[in-house]
């Protein structure tokens, strides 16, 4: 069985999107195309618009033979961590020859160039990464500009030079960072992205991003999403309902709960956050207006949305760590009926497999926190929606 897999989160999956599994197929050789899937949450910290059942039953419908669920903790985090628990998912399936993925560069040689440094990272790079984060900047802006100034003083690295700039590149390296960490063999397949980055809001060119697409369904402007998305996709997407305020009521519930020294506790809060959340909290009455008072040039917008998930949520310090000595696990939320051939071949290589939320008590007991984790964020995700969703085992497709 030759596997390509895909990291994705199809929310929603566009022609682009489409395009590339075609493509990921076709150039790899690829018999199995495996999709890991972002669930309930996005790596932004946002929620996701479609149930992640509907979202990989679309997949597999538009050519995917398997999608599985990015476990919640590493779908809402940064990039490194996003990465991380996506290879960690991926090492439990036999025969992956290939990661295929969309880059701004397009060039598998020079993001395997830039991910070869950061792994080194020798003291010249740490100590320029450590003069960005004294001047304020956020970490990924301070180590963008780190790998371009040792790009500058190192010419044999000079291809590096404004690969981190961009956002698909930037996960691009972190894949094949966790590739290399993983001491796996994947091979790399990038296609040069068209039309919009994936947070580009411009809906009016031929392949916008996902971003772009979302704006265009919450403007009801359907035209622009139907030429968009493939025509399944549409379907799905074209009767909902921008989302209510019932997420930011959840996490604003939260903060204001909460005191200062146990919102310390939480996962990435770092450099005094916690304090500028706690007091942005008091006065604020809705969520757009609790980021906009605590952000800073430190902390991305993305970041702090994704902090107060992890609140939310009750993601700890403590119970990340934890996370991450965990053996991998595989959650299957939609199969091609006709490829079942594909779990046999996992239930080889993997002890912890679910197929519905009666196996939990089959795997590893270490799991059981992830695992209720996703359903939680499920759980949390049919509120926001208004959703009456209850499937909670693997569609077969």
């Amino acid at each position: 069985m030759k596997t390509t897999a895909i990291i994705c989160e199809y929310n929603p999956m566009t022609n682009g999107h489409l395009k590339h599994m075609e493509l990921a197929r076709q150039d790899t050789g690829a018999d199995t195309i495996l999709c890991v899937m972002s669930g309930s949450f996005v790596q932004r910290g946002d929620a996701a618009i479609m149930d992640k059942y509907i979202r990989a039953e679309i997949a597999v419908k538009m050519g995917a033979d398997i999608v599985v669920e990015l476990p919640t903790i590493y779908a809402i985090s940064p990039a490194d961590n996003f990465a991380y628990g996506a290879i960690k998912s991926i090492s439990a399936f036999p025969d992956v020859e290939y990661l295929s993925f969309g880059s701004e560069c397009g060039d598998a040689h020079r993001l395997t160039l830039t991910a070869e440094l950061l792994n080194d990272e020798p003291e010249q790079l740490k100590t320029l990464i450590q003069e960005n984060l004294k001047d304020g900047s956020s970490f990924p802006k301070a180590r963008a500009k780190a790998v371009d100034a040792y790009a500058g003083l190192n010419p044999q690295y000079a291809a590096v030079k404004g690969i981190l700039d961009s956002p698909n590149n930037v996960l691009g390296v972190a894949y094949i960072c966790a590739i290399m960490k993983a001491g796996l063999t994947i091979k790399i397949h990038t296609i040069k992205r068209e039309g919009g980055e994936f947070n580009d809001e411009n809906a009016d060119i031929d392949v916008p991003s996902a971003t772009a697409v979302r704006k265009a369904l919450t403007a009801e402007q359907y035209e622009t999403v139907r030429n968009a998305v493939p025509q399944l996709v549409f379907d799905y997407i074209k009767d909902l309902k921008p989302q209510d305020s019932a997420l930011g009521d959840m996490v604003l519930f939260k903060l204001k709960n909460i005191n200062g020294y146990e919102l310390e506790n939480y996962y990435d809060i770092s450099g005094g956050i916690h304090n500028r959340l706690k007091i942005a909290a008091t006065s604020a009455i809705t969520l757009p207006e609790l980021l906009e008072a605590a952000k800073t040039k430190k902390f991305t917008m993305a970041r702090l949305k994704r902090i107060c998930l992890y609140v939310l949520f009750d993601i700890t310090k403590e119970a990340y760590e934890q996370a991450v000595q965990c053996p991998p696990f595989v959650q299957i939320l939609a199969l091609n009926k006709e490829r079942k051939d594909i779990l046999s071949a996992l239930s080889a290589t993997c002890k912890n497999v679910l197929t519905r939320y009666s196996d939990v008590g089959r795997v590893d007991k270490s799991l059981r926190y992830l695992i209720k984790l996703d359903f939680t964020a499920q759980g949390t995700l049919d509120i926001i929606n208004r959703s009456k969703y209850y499937n909670k085992k693997m569609l077969l497709v």
